[in-house]
């Protein structure tokens, strides 16, 4: 089997995506994908041009237009716009709140999915977030699903944002947290699901190595043999 394979990881806010995602890309030499930032960065540009981020014509209009350059490296996946890198400006409250709103709009994500599809054209990437081994890369020959309890992801991205500088309290988080994952569950565009064939990993207490050095295990094994099963995803 070829070394260049697709890796997906999906699950809700706080369940540790990224931090494996960028691990795994590392460790592997693959590209890292974060779909989350490119949600963020159409939410981010259009609310700075004054749209309704509501209104999916008004969306659909700006979107050919909208052209951010990208780069993944052992740091991470970064985005540039107009020739400045707005990686760090997407990661606020303000920005997450937005960018779940044009998560629901049918055009957004068509969008994003083919973005994602062309920036992952022959070669080896992990990549993350709430559909990609259900919709964007429905054959990506390794997906995991990870999750976790929502005080710990509430706490998780607390902490997130708290190094920012900007943590609301965490009542408050896990209440936004709660309310995006029944909207991404529950929206009629591209659901958020386990992945059909993925390893779901509960990493409630689980260390982030200690996630990475089982899904790296199972990622191996493909590698090796060119076979993917679905076993018990739970590390001991």
């Amino acid at each position: 089997m070829a070394q260049d394979i697709i890796i997906t990881i999906d699950g809700p806010a706080g369940s540790g995506k990224s931090t494996l995602g960028r691990f795994l890309a590392q460790a592997l030499g693959y590209r890292y994908l974060d779909s989350g930032a490119l949600y963020r960065a159409v939410a981010r540009e259009a609310r700075r041009q004054g749209l309704d981020l509501d209104d999916g014509e008004a969306l659909r209009a700006f979107l050919p237009g909208f052209q951010p350059q990208a780069n993944s490296d052992a740091q991470g996946f970064h985005l540039w716009v107009d020739g400045r890198e707005i990686t760090g400006e997407l990661r606020t409250p303000e920005v997450s709140r937005d960018a779940s709103r044009v998560a629901t709009q049918t055009v957004v994500r068509q969008w994003v999915t083919g973005w994602l599809r062309a920036f992952a054209d022959a070669q080896g990437v992990v990549a993350e977030g709430r559909d990609l081994g259900s919709v964007v890369f429905p054959d990506a020959q390794v997906k995991f699903y990870l999750d976790a309890a929502l005080a710990v992801r509430a706490e998780r991205r607390r902490q997130e944002w708290q190094d920012q500088g900007a943590a609301p309290a965490l009542e408050k988080v896990a209440a936004e947290i709660a309310g995006r994952d029944h909207q991404d569950q529950t929206r009629a565009e591209a659901p958020l699901k386990i992945p059909a064939g993925a390893i779901r990993i509960d990493t409630s207490k689980l260390g982030p190595q200690e996630v990475a050095r089982h899904c790296l295990a199972r990622i191996q094994e493909v590698l090796q043999t060119g076979r993917w099963e679905n076993k018990p995803s739970k590390p001991v």
